[in-house]
């Protein structure tokens, strides 16, 4: 199935608007694997299953079953963390802050936390106007100017946390059960020894997995734009460096595979420990009945501790063709167990 096209009314009648992710798009493949007739009722973003004559409805990766209440506190970071610090979850500290915050209240926030932070927008998707490891003021106020960039609402909030020092990782899961475990490696390459950075980019896009923006890719295309090229001067190296033999070369900050990250599966990986914490965390939000945790362990294979992991944060609209087509590991046919969840009776076909 290619790719598909959400639309909208005009004067002129239905238009295409934007692309249907590639994760809702991995539904509908299943879906019509097992019978399922399905409908994107024009001039929304909603999307209808029907199967002997029950019908089901999702926007994005939210299933219906999901609560108003649960959007809403997942999609105001300090809400989630509250709830998971509430139900004995280990989160980062963090403050909140609006536009209008005085100088005064900042220099208070940053003498309170242990540093590095980290600097986000409230209600940020896709890794984007994020600034990690700030050290100083300077660098926090600037981080702070980048994260409101992100909404131009008067009404915008912004989050200040400090850094957990951890390897990254992305839980799929639901009340019953977690169905996948990736770690989300920064964008990087792997240095031969021979070729310049720039060129191992270009030789690493041009893997089938890869592709841009709303391609039905499970991984995006590894930009060489400005961020990229600071990140690389930080280290003393420019895209026509040519690095050691087997030096892992990081590009970005961020793990988000939206900014040209791996996603490498881990679940059959991970301690016990880490699956009891995930299921922990996605019940601690009223009404949640899918989700992705973004979470932060210094060694995810062994038992977890209060200070050994973070949730960092807890999406309602997960995309999780990440978790059907990884960088690199197995399938764990995510997109099959979302239908079966709204559709139960379908685990017996």
């Amino acid at each position: 199935m290619s790719q598909l096209i959400y639309q909208f009314y005009s004067p002129k009648g239905l238009q295409k608007n934007k692309n249907v992710s590639n994760s809702s798009r991995l539904v509908l493949v299943e879906a019509e694997k097992y019978g399922v007739e399905w409908n994107i009722l024009p001039g929304t973003q909603i999307i209808t299953l029907t199967y002997n004559g029950k019908t089901q409805t999702y926007y994005h990766q939210v299933p219906s079953a999901t609560t108003a209440l649960a959007i809403y506190s997942t999609q105001n970071k300090r809400t989630t963390s509250y709830l998971l610090q509430n139900a004995g979850i280990s989160v980062p500290k963090g403050y909140r802050i609006k536009k209008s915050a005085s100088q005064e209240y900042l220099h208070s926030l940053f003498d309170n936390l242990q540093k590095p932070l980290v600097v986000k927008p409230s209600d940020g998707t896709w890794g984007e106007n994020i600034t990690v490891n700030i050290q100083s003021f300077e660098e926090f106020t600037q981080a702070i100017q980048v994260a409101f960039q992100y909404s131009g609402k008067e009404s915008a909030r912004i989050i200040v946390e400090e850094m957990f020092k951890g390897e990254e990782y992305r839980i799929l899961a639901t009340q019953e059960k977690v169905l996948g475990i990736l770690n989300r490696r920064p964008a990087s390459v792997m240095a031969n020894g021979v070729d310049t950075i720039r060129k191992l980019i270009q030789e690493k896009n041009t893997n089938p997995i890869r592709g841009p923006k709303n391609s039905t890719c499970s991984h995006l295309k590894i930009r060489m734009d400005e961020n990229l090229r600071k990140n690389l001067a930080e280290q003393n190296l420019t895209l026509d460096s040519i690095p050691p033999e087997s030096e892992r070369i990081f590009l970005r900050n961020v793990s988000n595979v939206s900014q040209g990250g791996d996603a490498i599966d881990y679940t059959d990986l991970v301690h016990p420990s880490v699956n009891e914490i995930a299921l922990k965390a996605i019940k601690a939000i009223p009404g949640l009945s899918f989700a992705g945790l973004d979470m932060l362990s210094t060694d995810i294979t062994m038992p977890q501790t209060d200070d050994s992991y973070v949730i960092i944060e807890i999406n309602d609209s997960p995309g999780f063709d990440i978790h059907d087509y990884p960088y690199e590991g197995k399938n764990r046919h995510v997109a099959r167990a979302f239908l079966f969840l709204m559709f139960p009776e379908l685990k017996a076909v």
